[in-house]
């Protein structure tokens, strides 16, 4: 499991811990997450992952609300994504992660504590690799 950080990203509404396999994304508190802020992730993910798998960690620290259909336009998505693990930190965040799992077009699991993420997306990977051979 990777343990340093690349580099960090600020681009207003989020923050990005970038891995070599995987990055972690923290949205800023109040934020109304929609399809313009998806494209700007899908922006940081064709940026940092051009043609290469990789994994995505939502911290969900903050208190911020998802409009979930604006996932349906992440079928469009180039980027190969091989899981989504959130990190929740109340019962709340944990039901509100598991309902938006039916809007989502890749595998996704929510998690209580962040090694429980890597461990998850790094299997996701291993998998996605052997599957490729």
């Amino acid at each position: 499991m990777e343990s340093d950080v690349k580099f960090s990203l600020d681009i207003g509404f989020a923050h990005f811990d970038i891995f070599e396999n995987y990055l972690i994304a923290t949205i800023n508190e109040g934020v109304v997450f929609d399809t313009p802020h998806l494209k700007k992730f899908q922006t940081v993910f064709e940026k940092y992952y051009p043609n290469k798998p990789f994994g995505y960690i939502s911290d969900r620290k903050n208190d911020y609300t998802i409009n979930p259909t604006c996932y349906i336009e992440a079928t469009s998505f180039p980027p190969k994504i091989v899981g989504m693990a959130t990190l929740c930190y109340s019962e709340i965040s944990y039901k509100n992660a598991t309902f938006a799992e039916r809007f989502l077009v890749w595998p996704h699991k929510a998690y209580y504590t962040m090694e429980e993420c890597q461990k998850w997306i790094t299997e996701m990977l291993e998998k996605h690799k052997k599957a490729d051979l």
